[in-house]
């Protein structure tokens, strides 16, 4: 079928013929199977098999009828990838596109005049959460890698939100997903037709290394160079000019394997010497991971993980894609969503640690990597290898990954921590006001077209309710409550009117677990940034914290003694996760006294990247306790819990806080001032030629503007 030939006004057409002038067996199959005219569809096929053109003609045709889309990620990077390439492409024929994928304290009215919406699973659950009025004008949800549904901590969400989108909108839904097993349940459960392709644009080749051979199938290839196992494989790669991704299950394995290669299989090119100074001055005072990626990157190398800042990450990934990296070690996380392509994949680690001990990766997630193999327009196959030290080993693994079938998709909707948090937002945005209006939203839910049954959730859902009355959270209808007071227990023999006290309302759009709502609200009047900073590393959203390593518990556990904390016994179950909320809160307290992040990284092993996520969290924890004290009428706790966040937040000591919340003073230029005598914004104002003596002329210039544009006072 030729896009020409598609049933679309003519603009829409000249901007889909520039991607593509003939439909994929993928694409074609959606389009008979009513994709243009508003039916609901799944959509299972490999990486790289063009589904993300089935999107652009599902959410053009909307347009072009008046309609409205949301385009739902898991992951915000892949909603910053997808939002710069729709908006490109689609604003110069009138087409408005927004990204929102931040800040869940806001129901963002300035959506409402947008045609094109991304939005991460979570900001959506977040706005229907706060009832963003502009949802029921939805036409068109598109859920991109839906078979995470599988995912224990991202599914329930996603599950959640396409159930309450389908309630709340006539909206056509269509869902994106990898090849799995039981597509059709979900299809099913959507109401959509599936369509279901093995079709891949490049051709990719699945295979075991052992012995310095490949083994594809009945083929084998020798490898010849001097190198073994992985290394031979780099080496080979690079000599047939090709690039390669080599994923292993943890992020020292990732340094430590991207080092070797650097070693063993340097690459020369002049430009990788400025890509390596931006990575390493990617922070204003360079950490020794900074030193050791530049190191790397100038020998064609890198590593890639959660522990690099958003700016190193950027950089590895761009210049890969140029073809001036040409090896990229990462952890499986990188195999989801970004477009990231490689000739040959490499994977070393089968395995990874679990909580149950060593345990084989996923099927679904090996086979996410391997279709990373092969660039489109530049190979005509791409081959995915398995590393294995044994025939034995070999034999597992083709029997496993390269045979076999991907694993079936389950709800994980059942868990007691999911329910607590997503039946308060029932409630609390009047959607499910009574027992049976939740049992009649949970039987609309993946979980009950899965299994049938939802007794076992209803189960925990009065469980659950019990629970947020203890809290303070919900009420019977009409009936008079103080704040936090405690409240006797449903009778679960009738069906009472349920409504969310003032209290519960309010937790749910913070977006929190209603139990870590519950602790914070029992700890607003702690007095230091360390009490604090103690609570919310309590809560379930701080995890993982820094672990206590054996070296450094004496050190860890003598500071403790002189903190003046109530300690838990040595031998109590909880200690250890005690020994890690203070290990974290000691990080946090050096950060917020100005120490880098270089000395942060000797000192507690926690890398940059790691830092800034620990940072976001613990600054909207922070606010979230701030908001609650608020609502609990202490203005106060407020107060000194707000002073803590914006500490966190910007990494300074309290006299600085008036200089750093000016847009382009960091702490680093906010010392600098403070150190001359200016402490705030009269002292920048009225000593104006003294600051660009200090900052130079183009910064002052900045700071002045944003000054002028009257957001700030002292």
């Amino acid at each position: 079928m030729l896009v020409k030939d598609l049933p679309l006004p003519e603009k829409a057409l000249a901007v889909l013929s520039e991607e593509a002038e003939t439909l994929n067996p993928p694409q074609e199959l959606a389009i008979k199977a009513g994709l243009l005219e508003g039916k609901n569809i799944v959509v299972a096929a490999p990486t790289a098999s063009g589904k993300t053109l089935i999107a652009e003609m599902a959410f053009l045709r909307h347009f072009l009828s008046g309609g409205k889309s949301v385009y739902l990620v898991p992951l915000k990077a892949l909603g910053s990838e997808k939002y710069d390439e729709f908006k490109k492409r689609y604003e110069k024929i009138g087409m408005k596109v927004a990204i929102s994928v931040g800040d869940m304290d806001s129901e963002d009215m300035w959506l409402r005049n947008y045609d094109l919406i991304i939005a991460s699973n979570e900001k959506m659950d977040s706005l229907l959460r706060h009832r963003a009025a502009w949802v029921r004008d939805l036409t068109l949800v598109i859920s991109d890698e839906v078979h995470l549904l599988d995912d224990s901590s991202r599914g329930p969400t996603l599950e959640m939100v396409l159930t309450r989108l389908r309630a709340e909108s006539n909206a056509q839904i269509l869902a994106l997903s990898a090849t799995i097993k039981n597509a059709s349940e979900i299809a099913g459960w959507l109401s959509a037709e599936l369509v279901k392709s093995d079709y891949r644009p490049v051709k990719l080749r699945k295979g075991v290394f052992l012995d310095n051979c490949i083994h594809f199938d009945k083929e084998k290839i020798a490898i010849s160079n001097t190198h073994k196992e992985e290394f031979a494989l780099c080496r080979d790669t690079l000599d047939k000019e090709k690039q390669a991704l080599v994923f292993v299950s943890t992020r020292r394995s990732a340094e430590a394997e991207a080092e070797k290669i650097a070693g063993k299989i340097p690459v020369t090119n002049s430009a990788l010497e400025k890509i390596a100074s931006d990575i390493e001055h990617a922070l204003p005072s360079p950490t020794k991971q900074c030193r050791r990626l530049a190191t790397i990157v100038r020998k064609g190398s890198a590593f890639h993980h959660a522990g690099l800042v958003a700016k190193q990450r950027k950089l590895i990934e761009d210049n890969f894609r140029s073809g001036k990296i040409k090896f990229i070690t990462a952890t499986t996380s990188l195999a989801f969503g970004l477009n990231l392509p490689a000739s040959r994949v490499i994977v070393r680690d089968t395995k990874r640690y679990t909580k149950y001990g060593m345990d084989f990766i996923p099927n679904i997630e090996i086979q996410q990597m391997f279709g990373r193999a092969g660039r489109p327009r530049y190979d005509k196959e791409g081959e995915a290898i398995l590393l294995a030290k044994s025939e034995a080993e070999k034999s597992a693994m083709e029997e496993r990954y390269i045979n076999g079938e991907t694993e079936n998709i389950y709800s994980k909707l059942s868990v007691e921590p999911v329910l607590r948090m997503h039946v308060l937002a029932l409630v609390a945005s009047n959607f499910a006001t009574s027992k049976s209006q939740l049992r009649n939203f949970f039987s609309k839910t993946f979980f009950a077209h899965q299994y049938g049954d939802i007794e076992d959730v209803m189960t925990k859902i009065e469980k659950v309710l019990r629970i947020l009355k203890d809290f303070g959270f919900i009420k019977s209808s009409g009936e008079a409550a103080t704040l936090g007071e405690f409240m006797p227990a449903f009778e679960l023999n009738t069906d009472p009117a349920i409504e969310a006290t003032a209290l519960g309302k309010r937790v749910a759009e913070l977006y929190i677990d209603p139990l870590s709502a519950s602790h914070l609200i029992k700890n607003v009047q702690k007095k230091s940034a360390l009490e604090y900073l103690m609570a919310i590393n309590h809560c379930a959203e701080m995890m993982p914290l820094l672990r206590v390593r054996q070296k450094e518990a004496e050190d860890i556990e003598v500071a403790l003694e002189s903190s003046g904390l109530v300690t838990p016994d040595a031998w109590d179950m909880d200690y250890e996760d005690f020994l890690g909320e203070f290990k974290t809160s000691l990080m946090f307290l050096d950060w917020m006294d100005e120490i880098g992040e270089d000395a942060l990284l000797e000192k507690y092993g926690a890398a940059p990247g790691e830092i800034h996520a620990k940072k976001t969290n613990a600054g909207w924890m922070l606010y979230a306790a701030r908001e609650l004290a608020m609502t609990l009428g202490d203005k106060d706790a407020a107060k000194e819990i707000n002073k803590a966040r914006l500490r966190v937040v910007y990494g300074v000591r309290e006299d600085l806080l008036r200089l750093v919340l000016v847009k382009g003073i960091g702490r680093s230029r906010a010392r600098k001032l403070h150190r001359n005598g200016i402490r705030g914004m009269a002292d920048i104002k009225n000593n104006t030629a003294k600051v660009a003596e200090i900052l130079g002329t183009k910064i002052t210039e900045k700071i002045m503007q944003e000054i002028s544009r009257g957001r700030y006072s002292d």
